[in-house]
């Protein structure tokens, strides 16, 4: 057989290989059990997921061909591995050694001297290294595949009012502009993003997954003058590695971006690939991240490293959706049922944190753009940040992270005596003693000092009443009480009041009915 043919059969034994090994280590991920929250009481809307993707049957195995355990076990792609070395030279080194010795090069990254190669066993790879390399696993990277079990009842879709959610009125068509931001995702079939390819697309564009396109459109509903920068890193199946993510960092990096959105994730902690979000990292360059939609108690990857934006997704009551994952989460965005583009001219209901991520990324893009003056992502991410919207308990959790995006209240933020008092959260945990215990979190989301402001709970027609005597700008104040249980459950209704005119009467008041989780 010829060398290229060799190769070929190799790659695709390789990669068929690790896809099926890792979906067997992925199944039997124990997904986290979930705390209680409040929930609401509005009908259920119809959910359309990010589409799973498939399964490939296995490619018949090349001669030679001898099982990786080592990879198989950790969940990795079997028999490929990244190799980082030290030095370009050592790199072309290996890479002429290699002519011949039954190693396929699958990939290269010359600006971190690494390469993603195939083999047929490990004493093979083994024979042509030095021990100066450093070798790292391949993890296969997919789009968010939701649990079976859907959203809670009584979660409230988004449907065409992202907008107004995020409290953008008026005209936002110069939201964006001078900002670059680059997409690892299926491609985009946007008008006017610009699309780049490591993975080959197919020849007629109506025919791509449309989850790049979606994710696309989201930016742009919220930011349209951004500049967009696709990168196809995964095929329409759904799925890439980490090596290719690695790639696609780096390229959009020397593209010049200011923030990149990847709407994927791994639960395999690829050295190559924090490697390449760390030297995003040094260039300025900010990633959001997907957290997943498994409901697992961790992140997926490369949401979970440091200083990446891990969004979860929230539904149109602020809700955390149960298929979100929680842990190192950094905020929040809307991920139900969103209308957005999709290939082929369609518009579709988009729900998962894959939403959730290019929201977070429209809103700092947005907020780049908002003033007279361009702000850096740095600056404006502060702003962002600032400016999030307490959900769940008081402070950062592992739910909501440290709370949820508000266009409006980012806008606001400059403006002096601004009043906005809002019930920012009815949340419901367990005492010392083991009973429910109620905390209800006022925050002042305005720029000036809420004095002498009102608040009453009602939990099952029994109301107490209790004073904000001062909350500066930006700060939480949070009342606990026990929470009496009616008929299996509770109907919770807070509110505040404020001595002058509120800005968003609308947060004003919070009504949640909860209903303790079964053993």
């Amino acid at each position: 057989m010829r060398k290229g043919g060799r190769e070929a059969v190799l790659a695709a034994a390789i990669l068929a290989a690790g896809v099926a090994g890792w979906w067997i280590t992925h199944a039997a991920n124990p997904a986290s059990a979930q705390k209680p929250v409040a929930a609401t009481t509005a009908p259920k809307p119809t959910v359309l997921y990010d589409p799973p993707a498939k399964e490939s049957k296995p490619a018949k195995r090349p001669e030679g061909w001898k099982r990786d355990e080592d990879a198989a076990k950790a969940g990795a792609m079997q028999n490929q591995r990244s190799l980082v070395f030290s030095s370009r030279e050592a790199m072309e080194r290996f890479l002429k050694a290699a002519q011949g010795k039954g190693i396929s090069i699958l990939g290269q990254i010359d600006k971190l001297n690494a390469l993603h190669v195939g083999f047929l066993s490990q004493d093979q790879l083994a024979a042509l290294l030095d021990g100066s390399e450093e070798s790292g696993y391949i993890y296969p990277v997919t789009l968010p595949t939701p649990r079976t079990d859907g959203v809670q009842d009584g979660a409230i879709g988004f449907g065409n009012q992202l907008l107004a959610w995020l409290g953008i009125s008026g005209d936002n068509s110069a939201y964006g502009t001078g900002v670059k931001v680059g997409i690892l995702d299926t491609g985009s079939t946007l008008a006017g993003a610009k699309n780049y390819y490591l993975v080959d697309p197919p020849a007629n564009a109506a025919d791509w997954n449309g989850h790049g396109t979606a994710v696309a459109d989201l930016i742009r509903q919220i930011a349209p003058s951004t500049e967009l920068l696709s990168w196809r890193v995964a095929n329409d199946e759904g799925t890439s590695n980490s090596f290719l993510l690695a790639q696609g960092i780096l390229a959009a990096v020397d593209s010049g971006v200011d923030v990149i959105n990847i709407s994927m994730g791994s639960y395999g902690n690829s050295t190559l690939l924090r490697q390449a979000v760390e030297a995003a990292q040094k260039a300025g360059v900010i990633i959001y991240a997907s957290t997943g939609n498994e409901g697992y108690d961790q992140v997926a990857f490369p949401a979970a490293y440091p200083g990446v934006v891990g969004v979860g997704a929230v539904d149109a009551a602020g809700n955390h959706l149960n298929f979100s994952n929680t842990g190192s989460v950094t905020m929040s965005a809307p991920g139900l049922d969103l209308v957005t583009a999709w290939t082929g001219d369609q518009n579709i209901y988009f729900t998962g944190t894959s939403a959730s991520s290019p929201i977070g990324v429209g809103v700092l893009a947005a907020t780049m753009s908002s003033g007279s003056t361009r702000l850096t992502a740095q600056k404006a991410y502060k702003m962002v940040v600032d400016n999030l919207d307490e959900s769940g308990a008081p402070g950062d959790d592992d739910y909501y992270g440290g709370g949820t995006v508000d266009v409006g209240r980012i806008f606001r933020s400059g403006q002096g005596g601004v009043t906005d008092a809002a019930i920012a959260s009815n949340y419901v945990t367990t005492g010392a003693n083991g009973q429910p215990v109620l905390q209800v979190t006022v925050e002042n989301r305005g720029t000036a000092t809420m004095v002498n402001a009102p608040v009453q709970v009602t939990v099952n027609g029994s109301t107490s009443s209790y004073i904000i005597t001062t909350l500066p700008a930006g700060d939480i104040k949070t009342f606990t009480l026990p929470l009496s249980l009616a008929n299996g459950g509770a109907t919770i209704v807070s509110g505040v009041s404020s001595s002058t005119s509120d800005v968003k009467p609308s947060n004003n008041k919070r009504s949640d009915v909860y209903v303790p989780p079964t053993n």
